[in-house]
């Protein structure tokens, strides 16, 4: 006979030999039988304190043991055990009294044939029961708790701080909420897939676990986000020391499939009572405070200040307005002419976007194009941007002008959208603009953020006939072994580095040697910025190609365009 699952039976019986043939009974119906005699109430309540046990089984009929003590005793030290009553057959109403007292069932001596079933049938209630249990502790605590990160959600949090709040001001305490927000997470979500999102996102989980002690409660809001709480604090500046801690935790890198990545993040604080004096108030104020820390570069952090609070209204009002604008036509284009600087004469424009707001005219684009990529929009922006480039790029063809490159900036968020090769060239069948008259720039710092994937999608724009610019060469990265992989045309000195030409001899030598470095590479450079008659001198006795800024032209309307060119060309450099 197959052996069952051991039973653990506690025995209330006279002697050991009493239990002899209740042992072979449950032995013959399978059981792998662990037993303890024991006959008095006090060993009773120590073996239901020392052990668990499956059944109990008492003989009713010992006159030194009680059963209703018995029971009262089970049902405080172990309520879900099955207990079963033995009695005489002469005295069988024991048993049906210890029923009526809680028992689950009585078995009559030398009648062993009801044991098996009912110890079966007790035995799966108790499962059923545990099971019943486990998913209710199971909900609970998915009710309460993030299932990727197994970290509190937001209304666990939320009722912690609820009660740290009213703590603090019984005790005349100060409280501290920090909101953290991964820096560049959907990044990786585009670049590296779904998956890795979510190893990052336990990683970074458990990080931030290891490095704050349990007296500091730490959740998960959804998405990147993740907040802390600092129950009783006595000033501000711990709050700060608190918020380097987690910088110093993410500093070190993650390697996550075969991946190295560098994790930063944005963290606001709200301070309670000075920032609010309730939970919502101090969430939503270390939220703002959060934008604001983004707003200032990422990887840094911001204390909630009242004049936030304006500024959020004032963005959500832009962010609306920007929206509305795009359904409802409101951007043009202006064009910076770009010059040669050995025939003097104008040899491309760049596209740059304006916004025709209908309460603030013309908006230039530092003041939206931020918010643009924070919020998508700059998706179908971009997209309109470079087919009215194009279509502007080839209605001055047709009006008799000679050809001329139109430079489209591709932002982060499309240089990342899977279909962005096959929408740049249906853009140039529509608009039937040659490839050779559309140059693409992307900053370093978008070209660095995954170098083999940028080289992969340069490659296949490459290939559709483009040319293709690194803007604001000298700010990022400046990787040379990345440089000669992507398949680019021309770099773009940053007029960070024009400006001071004359007066910061290190501006002047970066300059240099990024002119150097570009020929070394067989390519096109160009200088941004370019404002005065030094400046312009100083590029072409070191070899720069190319050069716009306001020296030349300002951005023009498309239709100024033509006259300014035919009237100036070529010009005197």
């Amino acid at each position: 006979m197959n052996m069952k699952h051991p039973l653990r039976l506690l025995l209330v019986e006279a002697t050991n030999h009493a239990a002899q043939p209740l042992l072979e009974v449950l032995q013959q119906l399978g059981y792998d039988v662990f037993l303890e005699c024991i006959h008095t109430i006090a060993a009773f309540e120590s073996a239901l304190q020392q052990k668990s046990w499956d059944i109990i089984v008492a003989n009713t009929e010992l006159s030194d043991f009680d059963i209703p003590t018995a029971l009262i005793s089970r049902h405080r030290l172990g309520p879900e055990i099955p207990f079963f009553a033995i009695c005489s057959a002469s005295h069988e109403s024991f048993g049906v009294q210890a029923m009526e007292q809680g028992a689950q069932d009585y078995i009559v001596k030398n009648h062993w044939q009801r044991l098996g079933p009912a110890i079966e049938r007790e035995l799966k209630i108790v499962e059923l029961r545990r099971q019943h249990l486990r998913a209710q502790e199971t909900v609970s605590h998915q009710s309460q708790y993030d299932l990727l990160t197994d970290l509190p959600n937001r209304q666990l949090f939320k009722d912690c701080l609820v009660l740290a709040l009213a703590y603090a001001q019984r005790h005349r305490h100060m409280a501290a909420v920090l909101f953290v927000d991964l820096d560049r997470f959907k990044t990786i979500i585009d670049t590296l897939g779904h998956m890795v999102g979510d190893q990052v996102l336990r990683s970074v989980s458990d990080r931030l676990r290891s490095s704050l002690s349990t007296e500091f409660p730490l959740a998960r809001l959804g998405g990147d986000e993740f907040v802390v709480l600092l129950p009783q604090i006595e000033r501000a500046d711990q709050a700060v020391k608190m918020v380097q801690k987690i910088v110093e935790a993410l500093k070190a890198p993650f390697h996550l499939n075969g991946h190295e990545l560098h994790i930063t993040a944005s963290i606001g604080v709200s301070l309670y009572p000075y920032d609010g004096e309730d939970a919502d108030t101090l969430l939503k104020n270390a939220d703002t405070a959060l934008y604001r820390a983004k707003e200032q570069g990422r990887n840094t952090y911001q204390l909630y200040t009242p004049a936030m609070n304006a500024r959020s209204f004032e963005r959500l009002a832009m962010e609306n307005s920007l929206r509305k604008a795009i359904e409802r036509n409101e951007f043009l284009l202006h064009y910076q002419p770009q010059v040669d600087l050995k025939s003097g004469k104008i040899i491309s424009v760049e596209a740059l976007v304006r916004w025709q707001h209908p309460d603030l005219g013309i908006v230039y684009p530092s003041e939206f194009i931020h918010l643009a990529e924070e919020t998508g929009l700059i998706v179908p922006l971009g997209e309109w941007v470079l087919r009215a480039a194009a279509q502007q790029a080839k209605a001055w063809q047709s009006d008799g002008l000679p050809p001329m490159a139109v430079a489209v900036n591709l932002s982060a968020r499309q240089f990342r959208q899977q279909d962005l090769v096959e929408s740049i060239a249906r853009v140039l069948r529509e608009t039937e603009l040659d490839p050779q008259y559309l140059d693409l720039e992307i900053t370093e710092s978008i070209a660095m953020e995954n170098a083999d994937y940028s080289v992969v999608i340069l490659k296949e724009l490459k290939a559709r006939g483009v040319t293709i610019a690194v803007d604001d060469f000298g700010t990022g990265y400046s990787s040379l072994s990345y440089l000669r992989r992507f398949p680019i045309t021309s770099l773009k000195i940053d007029q960070s580095f024009v400006r001071d030409l004359q007066a910061d001899p290190n501006d002047a030598a970066i300059a240099d040697a990024i002119i150097a470095l570009a020929h070394s590479l067989k390519l096109i450079v160009l200088a941004e910025g370019v404002e005065t008659d030094a400046q312009l001198r100083f590029l072409k006795q070191h070899g720069c190609d190319r050069a716009q800024g306001f020296l030349f032209s300002r951005a023009l309307p498309a239709d100024d365009l033509p006259a300014y060119i035919k009237s100036l060309q070529p010009l005197a450099v």
